[in-house]
């Protein structure tokens, strides 16, 4: 999507109230260019010598040796373009009393409208393309650098969203009263107005426009979902009504799939220590109290940033006012940290992961069922690199299956961390080959159980729609079990690759 990161996207538009956001996908909403036949009242400019010969007759020069002279063009130019003006019924002709063989002209009502209107009209043929949604069936603008192709979609692994109906739209006549508004907007013109749409001149070429579908969960009603879309960033009512009418969630699965999935910790970590997780309200009470410190922080230290007296009362009395909510900040963010257990927001797993590779300074372990390019890139590797030679104890378990139908980029992104770990002996990675945990643990700060995928989520396509939500532990002891049970079984599966 456009260069908003989708977290940040997804983060500011988390919150709904009454409802709980428990998962999150990229999707691509259906698109086709509809090449619309359409016969439309097209005003023109008028040329300029039919422009300066019409106000020159308007304005006494009625013959055409007097239009002649005055604007200092052929006879032949002026004949033609007064035979023009005539054909077109802008000018009327009168004999000359004294000799029937001159002709005098005068402006008719046409012409003196066209001179009021510079322009001239004329019934045209024309083939307008205009973008049509195929998720709320409307015609509508769609900036080219929104658009993408299904060869794109392909690249990326990006969910697509059926159109519904899935066929492109079929246009006739009685479709004018519709279409003809829709026209004027997209096409912005002033120039043409349509009489009638008479159908489809040619194909309908098929794209797509990237957005992003939240998927919500009812606090009071936990079979009750809702999903909400944001197409460039930006929420999408009718998208998500359009989605509803259609019953897009039961289609595509998501209601059922939804019902059936339950938070990863459930299955992994005990009842006790599940126990002493910090009730959700409070969570997203400090997490919301951060959030608006931050925003505030930032807007006060750019403030600072332009201020020319820093040494003034006003500077110094801004200068505290940072400190003090700095100090805030740090209080919040660290009432978060010391929480056992807590839940682990959907929207928080990217940026947890990107922590736990620019700081773990002893060990760090991911568990995830697969691996994608979109995920492990080359900032992704480089980032392990630095963690290895630095002496962090690195372990990567991975895989469901046997990789076999991996695409050849996803392919290559695990030759990579392949090839780390046989440069680096402080690095252990393995294929798992049946394993649908995901956990991350980082040093002996805190270890997440999870149902997101870490090293998979901006490029699984398929993936099942689950509750992705996570479950953060700082409780030493639980650390330490996770990282041995799952250092276990990397270590195991690193013995039996070596011996097959």
């Amino acid at each position: 999507m456009p260069e908003t990161k989708v977290e940040d996207v997804v983060q500011r538009l988390s919150r709904r109230p009454g409802y709980r956001l428990i998962t999150y996908r990229e999707v691509a909403i259906p698109h086709w260019d509809v090449p619309l036949q359409c016969r439309v009242l097209a005003r023109k400019p008028l040329p300029p010598l039919d422009e300066f010969s019409l106000r020159s007759i308007e304005a006494g020069l009625h013959t055409s040796d007097e239009v002649t002279r005055f604007l200092g063009v052929p006879a032949n130019v002026v004949e033609a373009t007064l035979g023009k003006l005539l054909s077109h019924g802008h000018i009327a002709p009168t004999p000359v009393a004294s000799d029937t063989s001159v002709l005098k002209y005068f402006t008719t009502e046409s012409g003196k409208k066209l001179l009021r209107d510079m322009s001239e009209i004329s019934i045209q043929d024309k083939t307008i393309n205009i973008p049509y949604d195929g998720l709320t069936n409307q015609y509508k603008i769609v900036d080219n650098t929104l658009r993408w192709r299904p060869r794109d979609l392909r690249d990326e692994n990006v969910l697509e969203i059926p159109a519904f109906p899935a066929d492109p739209p079929e246009v006739y006549a009685s479709d004018t009263a519709a279409i003809a508004g829709a026209i004027k907007e997209i096409t912005n013109k002033i120039d043409i107005e349509v009489i009638t749409v008479t159908g489809v001149d040619g194909r309908r070429s098929r794209f797509f426009v990237r957005g992003i579908a939240l998927v919500f969960q009812s606090v009071d009603s936990p079979n009750e979902f809702q999903v909400r879309f944001a197409i460039d960033g930006r929420p999408s009512e009718e998208h998500d009504l359009a989605f509803a009418r259609a019953e897009g969630m039961r289609k595509l699965g998501i209601t059922d799939a939804l019902k059936q999935s339950a938070m990863a910790a459930e299955k992994v970590l005990s009842q006790d220590l599940l126990s002493q997780r910090l009730d959700e309200t409070q969570v997203s009470s400090l997490r919301r109290t951060t959030e608006l410190l931050k925003a505030q922080l930032n807007t006060l230290e750019e403030k600072g940033a332009v201020a020319t007296e820093p040494d003034s009362d006003a500077g110094e009395m801004l200068t505290d006012e940072v400190a003090d909510l700095a100090s805030r900040l740090d209080d919040a963010q660290a009432a978060l940290e010391r929480a056992p257990v807590r839940i682990l927001e959907v929207h928080e797993h990217p940026s947890v992961l990107e922590d736990a590779l620019g700081t773990a300074r002893n060990r760090l372990l991911i568990i995830s069922p697969w691996i994608r390019a979109a995920v492990v890139d080359d900032a992704f590797v480089r980032s392990v690199r630095i963690l290895l030679e630095s002496g962090v104890q690195v372990s990567i378990g991975y895989g469901i299956d046997d990789g076999k139908g991996a695409f050849d980029r996803d392919r290559a992104a695990e030759g990579k961390l392949q090839q780390l770990s046989e440069n680096f002996e402080n690095f252990h990675f393995a294929r798992l080959g049946d394993t649908h945990a995901k956990v991350l643990v980082v040093d002996d700060r805190h270890a997440v159980v999870t149902s997101f995928n870490w090293l998979s989520f901006r490029g699984h396509p398929n993936r099942p729609f689950r509750d992705e939500r996570g479950t953060l532990v700082t409780v030493g002891r639980e650390i330490e079990r996770l990282y041995t049970d799952y250092l276990g079984r990397i270590r195991v599966a690193t013995a039996v690759g070596t011996i097959s």
